[in-house]
């Protein structure tokens, strides 16, 4: 056994048999600290890019705009149809636009993530490496600095490429970038777009029917880019016999544009059965039975036409339902929709038959107590655009017409109903006054009263001069074709008659003529109602007269605009004629019962004023007393 020096250190020493040891060079605590960090680091990273990318559908160059063509043309909105006879129609303008077509570049962003085994694997190798390097167990003492440099690097190399080695996380966002490339064709698109118009801007209606020119280059006002008519007022065609078929050719210009349109009857008509006789049943079924009458209807009552059954009978439509009515008391014809003016839906509303309503019915019966009696009834409603049609107006003749026969006691053949009166009829009845007689006799002082009703517009022009305005009043005519209130006053006080009762239920506002834009229709005019008192009051002590309001107000209709439930009258005729069912017998006490009622419905319906006047004999006998009475 050797022995081995004593100065010899025990470290110093090995057996023959004992490996060498390599040398590990200790890893400083501030790098492995450092180390685990960019591992945690790189575990926990993400990038994100972006790229350009050529989209698949290429895009129009919005500066490249240029106009090929460019039409200007009405386009319909709103076609007439029977339950809307209404034409509406817009000025559009179309043009074809040349646009060039280019690529495009989009910018997309797409967001990555690790992948956690690639990146493990990468890490692993690279701490083997970087091991291996800065060890003695390759003997990299060995080695040169240059090599060893290299092998560190190529042991970062790929710890980064197992990092960089990652997946997208979800879809490449678009940028909202784009970049226009070369261009590759033209496109044309097509462009409607509304006509800015003027605010005066007018159009030009013509309309014929057959040969017949029923409306000549008549203006109409544009509401922004759109123009509307109402077929029935526009034409005033609103009734019409069921053989007639001829339809109408519409035409509508504005500067060189054109619309052109040929209407049949049945685009803007529907077919009624018009009763012809009166108290005619309305049946179940289309037979004559005891049994199967509904109720009967008056002259004049029209109802949606459905069937014609057989040679006997048509069935009709009701309220309630279907019903039948014979053909021998009644008549085919067409008729326009009842309603409001443009731009509303046109609905036909029920009509009440005469004879349903308190007022019209159960009357004090005076019959042929006047025979020397005369009565003139000048109701005029159906007046033309732009004038406002009055839809009471004919219902009101009847009501006139019963009471004057019922309640008053007039002859049926001395009640003389004049309706819808020209300017050249009013001038001539009024001209040949005097030749009013009762079977052949004129009006006597002493025994024949004279009643006069008018029902229509009415309107005063300036120096307070009143007229009442026939159904062919022309604005542009100015007062030429007006009847001045005064002609009426002298005729009137002129008649050779016991006493005269004239009623005026009419209103001197231009709202009532040509609609609320006109005028608020609700101050009284305080001189212009000096002056028709002061004109109505020339009439001579065996007169009276009544009027529906003061100038400046409006005779309103007994339905109010809030909804409430109301009649086919005016609230000045409604009250008139109720109170000589109520019992009213002098002028006076009308007067009073006239001021009690009529202002305060109108309050309280339509929220507004409404006057009525009186002048003359306020002691006269309208109605003459039964004698169960005296």
């Amino acid at each position: 056994m050797p022995v081995f020096p004593d100065h010899i250190p025990r470290t110093a020493r090995r057996t023959s048999a004992e490996a060498p040891l390599p040398d590990i060079a200790p890893v400083p605590a501030p790098a492995l600290g450092v180390l685990l960090v960019l591992i945690c680091a790189l575990t926990l990273g993400s990038c994100t890019t972006s790229a350009w990318m050529i989209a698949e559908e290429p895009a129009i160059d919005p500066d490249s705009e240029s106009v090929l063509s460019e039409t200007t043309f009405f386009h319909p909105v709103i076609t007439p149809a029977p339950q809307n006879p209404v034409l509406s129609l817009e000025l559009v303008r179309e043009r074809a636009l040349l646009y060039n077509m280019h690529l495009v570049s989009e910018r997309h962003i797409q967001q990555y993530r690790p992948r956690y085994g690639y990146m493990a694997l990468g890490l692993s190798a690279m701490a083997m490496g970087l091991y291996l390097s800065n060890s003695s167990v390759i003997d990299a003492d060995r080695l040169s600095g240059r090599e060893r440099a290299m092998l560190n690097l190529a042991s970062v190399s790929i710890g980064a490429a197992g990092y960089l080695t990652m997946k997208p996380d979800g879809e490449a966002r678009p940028a909202g970038e784009q970049r226009l490339l070369q261009k590759t064709g033209t496109r044309v698109f097509q462009d409607t777009i509304p006509v800015r118009l003027p605010s005066d801007a007018q159009a030009r209606l013509y309309v014929t029917r057959g040969a017949d020119t029923l409306v000549d280059a008549r203006p109409l006002s544009f509401g922004g880019n759109a123009i509307s008519m109402h077929i029935g007022q526009e034409t005033n065609i609103r009734r019409l016999p069921a053989d007639d078929n001829t339809g109408l050719d519409v035409r509508i210009s504005y500067r060189n544009v054109q619309y052109e349109q040929h209407l049949a009857l049945s685009d803007f008509m529907q077919q009624y059965v018009e009763v012809t006789s009166s108290s005619i049943p309305l049946r179940t079924s289309p037979a004559t039975l005891s049994t199967n009458i509904i109720r009967h209807v008056g002259s004049g009552s029209r109802f949606p036409f459905l069937d014609d059954v057989d040679e006997r009978w048509y069935r009709i439509l009701r309220a309630e339902g279907p019903a039948y009515v014979h053909k021998e008391h009644s008549r085919l014809i067409w008729q326009v929709a009842d309603t409001a003016r443009i731009g509303d839906q046109v609905v036909l509303p029920d009509q009440i038959v005469f004879g349903d309503i308190d007022i019209e019915g159960n009357l004090p019966d005076n019959r042929r107590a006047k025979p020397d009696a005369v009565a003139v009834v000048i109701v005029n409603g159906d007046y033309p655009s732009p004038l406002q049609y009055l839809p009471n107006a004919s219902r009101t003749s009847r009501l006139a017409a019963l009471y004057l026969s019922q309640v008053f006691g007039y002859y049926s053949d001395n009640i003389r109903i004049y309706e819808n009166m020209t300017y050249d009829q009013m001038r001539q009845l009024l001209q040949e006054s005097d030749s009013l007689m009762i079977g052949g006799r004129h009006l006597s002082p002493d025994e024949s009263d004279l009643f006069v009703y008018y029902y229509g517009h009415a309107i005063t022009e300036s120096g307070n001069r009143f007229y009442l305005v026939p159904v062919d009043y022309d604005p542009a005519d100015g007062s030429q074709s007006l009847i001045p209130l005064q002609d009426l006053v002298d005729v009137v006080s002129g008649m050779n008659a016991a006493k005269t009762i004239t009623v005026l239920d009419t209103d001197w506002s231009r709202a009532s003529i040509f609609g609320p834009g006109e005028d608020t229709g609700i101050r009284v005019v305080p001189d212009e109602a000096e002056a028709l008192q002061l004109l109505m009051s020339g009439i001579p002590g065996n007169a009276a007269a009544f009027w529906a309001a003061s100038p400046g107000q409006r005779s309103g209709s007994y339905s109010g605009n809030n909804g409430r439930s109301g009649y086919p009258y005016d609230i000045f005729t409604w009250y008139f004629f109720q109170g000589l069912k109520d019992g009213i017998r002098t002028t006076g006490d009308m007067e009073r019962y006239l001021e009690r009622n009529v202002p305060f419905t109108s309050r309280r319906l339509l929220d507004r004023a409404q006057d009525p006047g009186f002048a003359g004999n306020s002691s006269l006998m309208l109605v003459r007393e039964r004698p169960d009475e005296q």
